[in-house]
C-alpha cells in the first residue's frame, strides 16, 4: 500500500493551481463544498472546458457542488454556473438549508473518491490536499453527502427558458 503525502497550501494561487490539478485528473466524479463559489479558485475556462468534456466523454459523470450563496457568482458569469446551466444532468448545484450546515466554513474538493483539497480558513486560503487518499476521501464524502441530502437545487444555476 502506497503511503499518501500531504501537501499544504498556502495562499490563493497554491490553491487554484491544486483545483487545476485535481480536476485535471479526474475521471468521474468532482465534489465541491464552499461558501460562495470563490471565482478566484473555481472560474477558469479550462476546468469548464475539462469538466463538460468529462461529462460529454463518460456518461456516468457526477459533478455535485455546495454552496452557501451563488448570487454574486450568478451575476459575474462563474463558469461553474455556467457549466450547471449547460449540462443539468451531470452537474448539479444545491444550496444549504439547515443553520447548522450553513455555518460549515471550509472549502473542499474531492476527486474520484480518492484525492481531495480542503481549504481549513478560505479567508486566506490555507489548508491541504492529498493525491489517493481513498481512507479520507470516505470520510469527507459521508459528510458532504449528508449535507448534500440536507440542501436543496440552487435558484441561481438554473437555466432560464424564454
Amino acid at each position: 500500500m502506497e503511503e499518501s503525502s500531504t501537501q499544504v497550501l498556502t495562499g490563493r494561487k497554491e490553491c487554484a493551481e491544486c483545483v487545476k490539478t485535481l480536476i485535471g485528473m479526474s475521471g468521474q466524479k468532482v465534489y465541491i463544498i464552499c461558501d460562495s463559489l470563490d471565482s478566484t479558485i473555481y472560474s477558469d475556462k479550462a476546468l469548464f472546458d475539462h469538466m463538460s468534456d468529462l461529462a460529454i466523454r463518460n456518461r456516468k459523470t457526477d459533478i455535485r457542488i455546495i454552496a452557501h450563496d451563488t448570487r454574486v457568482a450568478s451575476q459575474d458569469g462563474h463558469f461553474l454556473i455556467r457549466l450547471a446551466q449547460k449540462l443539468p444532468t451531470f452537474v448539479k448545484i444545491r444550496t444549504t438549508t439547515i443553520p447548522l450546515d450553513k455555518k460549515f466554513s471550509e472549502n473542499w474538493l474531492i476527486v474520484d473518491d480518492r484525492s481531495y483539497m480542503r481549504i481549513r480558513n478560505p479567508l486566506r486560503y490555507e489548508g491541504y490536499f492529498e493525491i489517493d487518499n481513498r481512507l479520507e476521501c470516505r470520510i469527507l464524502l459521508e459528510q458532504f453527502h449528508q449535507i448534500w441530502e440536507a440542501s436543496q437545487p440552487d435558484s441561481n444555476s438554473r437555466r432560464l427558458s424564454l
